[in-house]
């Protein structure tokens, strides 16, 4: 199963991008739990906890409020548990105000079922693995 979660993983870190609502919004509403819990360093200075359905489309609206463009690129991505995927990423966007911004972090993904259950976002890949329970 951990490969298979490692592919729904890429599939909603592609959706997250600044696009056509129709392919980024409902892609990752598809992929995700209807229980879903995110938590990003995105979308304010002090993080932001997204859940369900209606929160993620609300995380999209906040990207698209925050960011005129946005896209996430992928260095590493590893199923670390059966039920867990670590992706290391660089976010890479234009605000508003026109100022290109990049941002490296790593993420755990927690899966269930074939879909996504918890995201929780961490400045390093040391605090994503210890909050999945693991060591570097």
């Amino acid at each position: 199963m951990s490969q298979e979660d490692v592919e729904i993983v890429r599939r909603a870190i592609d959706a997250n991008r600044s696009g056509p609502p129709d392919h980024t919004v409902e892609v990752a509403v598809a992929l995700a739990d209807p229980d879903f819990e995110f938590r990003s360093r995105l979308t304010s200075v002090e993080g932001a906890t997204y859940r369900g359905h209606d929160g993620l489309r609300t995380y999209f609206e906040d990207m698209a409020d925050a960011w005129q463009e946005w896209r996430i690129e992928v260095a590493e991505m590893t199923a670390v548990r059966p039920d867990a995927v670590l992706a290391d990423v660089t976010f890479r966007a234009t605000g508003k105000s026109g100022v290109d911004v990049e941002l490296r972090s790593s993420a755990v993904w927690l899966l269930s079922g074939g879909r996504i259950v918890e995201l929780h976002a961490y400045p390093s890949q040391r605090e994503a693995l210890e909050a999945a329970g693991l060591s570097e």
